[in-house]
């Protein structure tokens, strides 16, 4: 057995024993609350932590070294997180309003970018299948979705006031960002002509002024601009 390998025995324990440590000391927090900031530092320690231990002309005290130095700033960076919501705000981001009395804020949706296919998909997620059902959604510095659904859409149930129950039916998206879904027409038995003439009667007279359109399970019309007029 070579000197390299012989190296290994005590090299792979001293690492091991020292990401334990750091874990420890960085606290405890659920995988659902790590924040990009968070995410990205675990997969640096690890790439530090495993330099030495697949080149071996790299030191394994150089490896401490960097790993104490990385793990030490972003233990430093989460303490003053707590302390100053100016650093943390630096270091995690805020919260990102992305729907807003009903309407979908383009640029914020662009600011995180987002796509609407992958905004409808967190919606889901929560059980919403109509864009039109949300009053407020509210995307978190983890990457998960917060949703305030409309009142109507609230309690109490059907069920809960003693009514017939009848199934629902997820919202057919006719437009998105601009354009036509043909697949989405041809399943909600509309044509283009259907479409635009829907349009007119909301004095839209250009498609290209559509960010999304739906047709929820009742039948209605959800209609999203891309200048929306808030209040």
């Amino acid at each position: 057995m070579d000197k390299y390998m012989m190296q290994l025995f005590w090299e792979v324990p001293i690492i091991f024993i020292a990401l334990l440590l750091l874990t420890r000391l960085q606290g405890k927090k659920a995988i659902s609350q790590l924040t990009y900031f968070d995410y990205i530092t675990g997969i640096i320690l690890g790439d530090i932590a495993a330099v030495p231990l697949v080149d071996e002309g790299v030191p394994v005290t150089r490896a401490l070294l960097s790993l104490a130095l990385f793990g030490g700033l972003s233990i430093l960076a989460s303490y003053l997180g707590t302390k100053f919501r100016n650093v943390r705000l630096l270091a995690e981001g805020e919260p990102v309003t992305i729907i807003k009395d009903g309407k979908i804020l383009e640029k914020n949706i662009e600011r995180i970018r987002l796509d609407l296919d992958n905004l409808r998909m967190l919606l889901r997620k929560k059980d919403v299948f109509s864009v039109a059902d949300v009053e407020f959604a509210v995307m978190e510095t983890d990457g998960c979705l917060s949703v305030l659904k409309k009142t109507a859409q609230g309690t109490p149930t059907r069920k809960d006031l003693g009514l017939k129950t009848k199934q629902e039916k997820p919202g057919i998206e006719i437009i998105i960002d601009g354009v036509f879904d043909e697949q989405k027409l041809k399943e909600a038995k509309l044509t283009k002509k259907d479409v635009q003439n829907i349009l007119k009667q909301h004095k839209i007279k250009d498609i290209k002024e559509v960010s999304y359109m739906e047709i929820t399970g009742d039948g209605k019309v959800y209609l999203d601009r891309y200048h929306d007029q808030l209040h």
